[in-house]
């Protein structure tokens, strides 16, 4: 890169985190019949008749470069043997062990050692996260082990595959994105799946492009250097995933969470939602097609009223073709939304720019101010961020469009953290479904909570969604 370039970019970074996170605007949360629709059994029912009338090609897009280590950072503990033994969680993970789905013959006996005393509990939580062990604390979340399922152990990496397969669809493809070092663990993970079931499955793999890495400043704002004289540079969060999404040329796109995944006994109640979003993606689009090609306000007024795709502000245009065709020719996201049970985080939210918009936004909590009026929107809200959604890349002329015309730059993040036990500071690009999709026209439909199974810590995997039934 030309030395201007690189001084341009540092620059302009230092800028950023001299600024700090952009605070962004919230009217309102987006609720139950106002920003966030929702549809009757009959009306579910018609939605995914119609999408298996349709028989489109489909792809998953799954970010699945997360480390593990978070599922075992209690197990990792540095409080002395005696404390560690006594503490809840780690008896908790150590008395049910063989519940999990990484539970093997070499860990049964490990585990009977420890019952009997002769093994203590930090080797044997050794044996599952350390070097010399199973490694899971450095192991990407994707391939660790999350369930037995009739007789044979997935990850779920591996259970994504298979849920997709059961979609019924006859052309399902599969794109994760992964850190580059671990591709040869991953093909390894697809070849031991297509042994087992024996069948072929279209899946391949994309990395964060380098190019979109944040560098990294010290607490004076002095870029940090390497011992080889690089800078440090740091990833720049999930945001820079869209110009692997932009870089796929199909039209629709399911994009989930790696570790959202039930067991797949569990998982009928997670394939309707989708045939169900699927089939409001490809109704919605059908409708919109109709105005794209006989531009009416009326009847975009009359659209608006079944799915509240856009805000009065929104629909405030002239009645002429350009304004209308404007407006619904965008990318087209259908985002499954439940309900938030605990405190109140990152959510859907009507957003107000400098310019006056207002628009529907998935915003997360550290963009919102401090102030009391502002907290008090935020503690308003009642729908978490969107666990699952079902995209359209293309335009009404059969066109892909550009994606990254429709981010907002400004909703980045300056994200603090340590390293070699000094504190730095960079940048995070906006979020790939807060601001890197901002401009895209966007509908919130409400989806069951029992959809929605995230493995953050191992002891999830201890829940009745992820595991066998008997």
């Amino acid at each position: 890169m030309p030395t201007t370039d690189l001084n341009h970019q540092i620059d302009s970074q230092k800028s950023q985190i001299q600024l700090g996170s952009p605070k962004i605007e919230i009217i309102a949360p987006c609720i139950l019949h106002d920003g966030i629709i929702s549809f009757s059994a009959e009306e579910k029912f018609d939605l995914i008749e119609f999408f298996v009338q349709k028989e489109n090609e489909l792809v998953f897009f799954i970010p699945a470069s997360g480390s593990g280590s978070r599922m075992f950072d209690f197990l990792a503990s540095s409080v002395p043997d005696k404390i560690f033994e006594k503490e809840t969680k780690v008896l908790n993970f150590l008395n049910n062990m063989d519940k999990f789905a990484f539970y093997d013959d070499h860990l049964r006996k490990a585990h009977s050692d420890w019952k009997s005393g002769v093994l203590s509990s930090r080797k044997l939580v050794e044996l599952i996260i350390g070097k010399k062990g199973k490694g899971y604390s450095k192991s990407p979340k994707a391939l660790i082990p999350f369930h037995h399922v009739d007789g044979r152990v997935l990850n779920g990496f591996q259970e994504h595959i298979i849920q997709g397969v059961k979609l019924g669809t006859n052309d399902v493809r599969y794109h994760f994105t992964i850190q580059e070092s671990f591709k040869h663990e991953f093909l390894s993970s697809l070849e031991g799946l297509r042994t087992s079931f024996n069948e072929e499955f279209k899946v391949d793999f994309s990395y964060q492009n380098p190019s979109t890495d944040s560098f990294a400043f010290d607490d004076v704002l002095k870029p940090v250097k390497l011992k080889n004289g690089q800078f440090l540079k740091r990833p720049a969060g999930h945001g820079a995933l869209i110009e692997n999404l932009n870089e796929l040329e199909q039209q629709i796109i399911l994009v989930k969470n790696v570790d959202n995944v039930q067991h797949l006994h569990s998982s009928t109640p997670s394939l309707e939602v989708w045939k169900t979003l699927c089939g409001l993606l490809l109704k919605v689009k059908e409708e919109l097609k109709g105005l794209y090609i006989n531009p009416s306000l009326h009847g975009l007024l009359e659209f608006n009223k079944v799915y509240q795709l856009y805000t009065s502000i929104q629909l405030n245009i002239n009645d002429d073709e350009k304004s209308i065709r404007d407006l619904i020719n965008r990318p087209l996201r259908i985002c499954g939304m439940v309900q938030n049970e605990g405190k109140a985080g990152g959510g859907p939210f009507f957003v107000k720019d400098k310019e006056g918009n207002i628009t529907k936004q998935i915003i997360e909590a550290v963009q919102i101010s401090k102030e009391d009026s502002q907290q008090k929107i935020l503690a308003e809200s009642s729908h978490f961020n969107p666990v699952m959604m079902a995209l359209d890349l293309y335009d009404f002329d059969g066109k892909k469009h550009d994606l990254k015309k429709y981010c907002n730059d400004e909703n980045y993040f300056v994200v603090n953290k340590s390293y070699e036990g000094q504190e730095i500071a960079f940048i995070e690009l906006p979020g790939l479904w807060n601001g890197a999709m901002y401009k895209w026209n966007t509908l919130f439909v409400e989806v069951p909570i029992e959809i929605f199974t995230p493995v953050k810590t191992v002891l999830d995997l201890l829940s009745q969604k992820h595991q066998a039934r008997h």
